[in-house]
């Protein structure tokens, strides 16, 4: 016997090792958290980093502009003084360069900072107007008037002191920023340090945590081992057993059909005459409900049988290419009669050509003979059953059929493929049936490598479609 465990017995229990599992996660997040947190404090000291040398270009911008000054007043009074090698395009292009520094510093990447300072404002707003008209003065000195160079020497010689009052506010800015940049960066040194230290308490909580669950898991692990080993030998006992009824119900079957055949055999001799007539008229009546009796217990000992071979796995495949339409046909003509009895029309949509179906014909044959008989079976009077086939986009090929009957449930459609389960058990004793038609159809379907699909409401009929794959099948005509 296998051995069972109690919960009691159980030291970990599915819900300590869930609690544990949280845990785990919690200490992760945290530990993620932690490290996000000092990656963020790196990141941001670069970024201030980045800033600071950015700051000095600024700074740099500013002494810049005031050596340009100084540079193109150099060249200009060279010129005046006429020093050799001094040339007019040397002072055009100093004058030039002070130019184009005074727009950087007005329209540039850095024009925020000087433009939002009120005193380096009051001085580039200041100086922004002389320094444009000196290009018209300086015009006029290479055309010829001395005077307009001069005039220019003075007002620069002028402006000396707001040049050199720019570049020292723009320094007196650098040291502030420098200032606050380092008291925020020992700001984030403090918070670099408890980040590392909080960082450094969640690993050894999560070492800690993970080491418990990794105790836990071991021992759950040994107990599921053993249980393991439990269920397989249970489940070993469980196939042996149903061997053994696969093997029982299928010599059962063998040897009650047997002596029923010969029963039948009898029965339609004597209810045929062949050797005589009968004595007395209502024998008659016995031999025909003798007959139907013993038909209806052999197509049940036949449907066993066939369940028991299926699970006991001896049900071998006799494969060959075969038209399906003639399978399709062979099948309406054998439920043909019965339809006519129940007063159920029979309607069938199969196209004209199809492709050859590599297949157990004889099984094919019963899978459509059970769909149809079912459909039947439960489709009352004035009813219709409808039987089609046709190619889906995979290249499969689906054979419907769909009747208006009874229908089943939601729940009566989840047990329907359970052997010997019926989805109307009423009607199913009404109409005769072991619940097995559906089960083996099923099973029958995919050892053709299939599927069946069955769709069905309350009261609005059931449709089962057989689905077979586009490997089985093969050009019409290809067939031998």
């Amino acid at each position: 016997m296998p051995r069972r465990f109690l919960p009691q017995q159980i030291k970990d229990r599915p819900e300590a090792l869930a609690g544990a599992g949280r845990r785990f996660v919690l200490v992760l997040v945290a530990t993620v958290v932690g490290l996000s947190l000092v990656l963020a404090a790196y990141f941001y000291v670069q970024q201030r980093e980045y800033n600071r040398f950015s700051f000095q270009n600024i700074v740099w911008e500013g002494a810049q502009f005031r050596n340009e000054h100084q540079a193109f007043r150099a060249a200009l009074l060279e010129y005046l003084n006429r020093t050799p090698g001094a040339t007019e395009d040397e002072v055009r292009r100093r004058y030039d360069i002070l130019r184009s520094r005074l727009d950087l510093l007005q329209t540039g990447r850095a024009s925020a900072t000087y433009m939002g300072d009120p005193d380096l404002s009051a001085l580039l707003t200041r100086i922004d107007p002389i320094v444009r008209n000196w290009e018209g003065q300086l015009g006029a000195l290479f055309a010829g008037n001395r005077q307009a160079g001069d005039v220019v020497a003075v007002s620069m010689r002028r402006l000396d002191a707001d040049f050199s009052a720019f570049a020292a506010g723009v320094n007196a800015i650098g040291i502030r920023r420098v200032d606050d940049a380092r008291e925020r960066l020992g700001g984030l040194y403090n918070v670099m340090i408890a980040t590392g230290v909080a960082t450094w308490l969640l690993v050894i909580g999560f070492a800690y945590a993970l080491m418990r669950q990794l105790r836990a898991s071991e021992a759950a692990h040994a107990e599921m081992r053993a249980m393991t080993a439990d269920l397989e030998n249970a489940r070993r006992l469980a196939e042996e057993a149903s061997r053994t009824k696969s093997n029982f119900l299928a010599t059962m079957s063998h040897e009650l059909r047997t002596p029923l055949n010969a029963i039948l055999g009898f029965s339609d001799i004597m209810r045929q005459g062949i050797f005589g007539p009968i004595g007395n008229a209502r024998y008659n009546d016995y031999l025909d409900g003798i007959v139907k009796s013993g038909q209806h217990l052999l197509s049940l000992i036949n449907d066993v049988l066939d369940m028991s071979r299926i699970e006991a796995g001896r049900l071998e495949l006799m494969e060959s290419q075969f038209d399906i339409r003639q399978a399709i046909d062979h099948a309406l003509d054998m439920v043909s009669v019965t339809a006519q009895g129940k007063g159920v029309v029979l309607e069938r949509a199969v196209p004209a050509i199809l492709p050859h179906l590599q297949a157990d014909e004889k099984l094919v044959r019963q899978m459509l003979l059970n769909l149809l008989s079912n459909a039947i079976k439960f489709t009352p009077e004035g009813g219709q059953v409808e039987i089609a086939a046709a190619l889906l986009g995979e290249g499969e090929l689906a054979i419907r059929v769909r009747d208006t009957g009874v229908g089943m449930s939601d729940r009566q459609l989840q047990k329907v493929f359970e052997p010997f389960s019926q989805g109307d058990s009423m009607r199913a004793r009404e109409a005769g049936g072991s619940g097995l038609g559906l089960p083996i159809t099923k099973r029958l379907i995919e050892l053709h490598d299939g599927r069946i699909h069955l769709a069905s409401r309350k009261s609005s009929g059931t449709t089962a479609t057989l689905i077979f794959p586009a490997g089985r099948l093969s050009a019409a005509g290809s067939a031998a």
